[in-house]
């Protein structure tokens, strides 16, 4: 039965568009290499590929932060290092003026060293990284210590950086917390140590969790209640007769424990009742300062200021370590979200990227077919569709 000439030519029509489309979309794979360039192309799969996308964009951000990290931690960790380095020189100095074999002018030597030594340290607390202060915290552009009073006035929250959607870390740190001392010195001062007391009192001390209360009396001096706090209560505290800048003597208390905080107060009317801020506590500059003060006021250092600058040492080092860990981990961090990228961008790739071999094949495939279909519009009406056409 002979076929039409229109329903041949129809039937051809149908065919050959349907292979030259067929053809466009896999010279475009090819070209390309991606199977889909529309949301329309399937839907399903393009929504799978805008979250990887996200995910991809999310996971750059934390690889951006986290390299932000590492330089910050790594540079307060090198600082805090030439901190240590300097109060172990000054605890050594220290050591050499207690000994009370120097002149006055050794002494005064020495104290300059300190105050030359201060101004090192205060550049160090109050060094910047990009335009930002390493140990101001969140504050970012603002200096954390004053350089006349040597308090810390910048952010008591650390600056953090999120590296990833349940970890996050300080990149600049808190500096009153990074150089700040638990030591308590009584704002009370005597003008000796072997005097008793005027008025009995209680003071309130809580180290960490714990909280004692120590009471003493007219009886006692202030080497008595040194005596009794090391005595019965040398598991959380040392006590110590400190001598000040100006020749008296206040109380020191410090606990055993660097990591524990300590305050005190006296709210009983006593001798250390002082109305307000009974007891104050240094940071680490404040702490070289007064020793400073000291031997440039011809005065020998005691023990009270040997545990000062050591305490200032320990808990330096105490910091330092605590950076060096969180600076551990972020480094660690490297490794494995580069892993995790890798294994988006290959999830994204297996849904978006064509796979040549098989667009090439397809596209071979559909050239033999379009080819073919000519044969057969020739053979059906012995001429080419150029003529059928015409």
């Amino acid at each position: 039965m002979k076929v039409p000439d229109n329903l041949l030519f129809s039937l051809f029509q149908e065919q050959d568009a349907r292979i030259r489309r067929q053809l466009a979309e896999k010279s475009l794979e090819i070209s390309t290499g991606r199977k889909y360039r529309n949301i329309s192309d399937d839907p399903s799969t393009t929504y799978n590929i805008l979250e990887l996308k996200k995910d991809i964009s999310q996971l750059s951000q934390y690889s951006k932060n986290r390299l932000f990290a590492d330089t910050a931690l790594s540079y307060a960790d090198f600082n805090l290092g030439k901190i240590t380095d300097s109060l172990n020189l000054l605890y050594a100095k220290t050591i050499q003026a207690k000994n009370q074999v120097l002149q006055s002018d050794q002494l005064i030597a020495i104290g300059e060293l300190f105050s030359s030594s201060l101004r090192a340290l205060l550049d160090r607390v109050n060094d910047q990284l990009g335009g930002n202060y390493i140990f101001g915290g969140a504050s970012l552009t603002q200096k954390p210590f004053d350089e006349n009073t040597l308090d810390y006035v910048a952010s008591t929250e650390g600056f953090k950086v999120w590296l990833s959607d349940n970890y996050k870390v300080d990149a600049f740190l808190n500096g009153g917390e990074t150089f700040g001392l638990n030591v308590a010195i009584s704002r009370a001062t005597f003008s000796n140590p072997e005097i008793n007391f005027n008025t009995s009192g209680t003071l309130n001390v809580s180290v960490g969790t714990t909280a004692i209360n120590i009471n003493y009396t007219t009886t006692q001096t202030l080497n008595d209640l040194v005596q009794f706090i090391n005595s019965n209560y040398s598991n959380l505290l040392q006590a110590k007769v400190s001598q000040n800048p100006d020749g008296t003597y206040s109380l020191m208390l410090m606990p055993v424990d660097i990591s524990k905080e300590i305050s005190v107060s006296d709210t009983s009317g006593g001798d250390f009742d002082s109305g307000t801020a009974d007891f104050y506590s240094p940071n680490v500059l404040q702490a070289v300062k007064r020793v400073g003060d000291k031997l440039s006021s011809s005065l020998y250092p005691d023990d009270s200021d040997l545990m000062l600058l050591q305490r200032a040492f320990d808990r330096v080092s105490y910091r330092r370590s605590q950076v060096g860990s969180v600076l551990s981990q972020v480094k660690n961090l490297q490794p494995v979200q580069e892993n995790l990228r890798d294994n988006l961008n290959k999830q994204k790739s297996d849904f978006e990227d064509a796979e040549l071999s098989q667009s090439i094949m397809d596209y071979t495939r559909y050239r033999i077919a379009y080819e073919a279909l000519m044969r057969i519009i020739a053979d059906q009406k012995d001429m080419s569709i150029i003529k059928y056409i015409r």
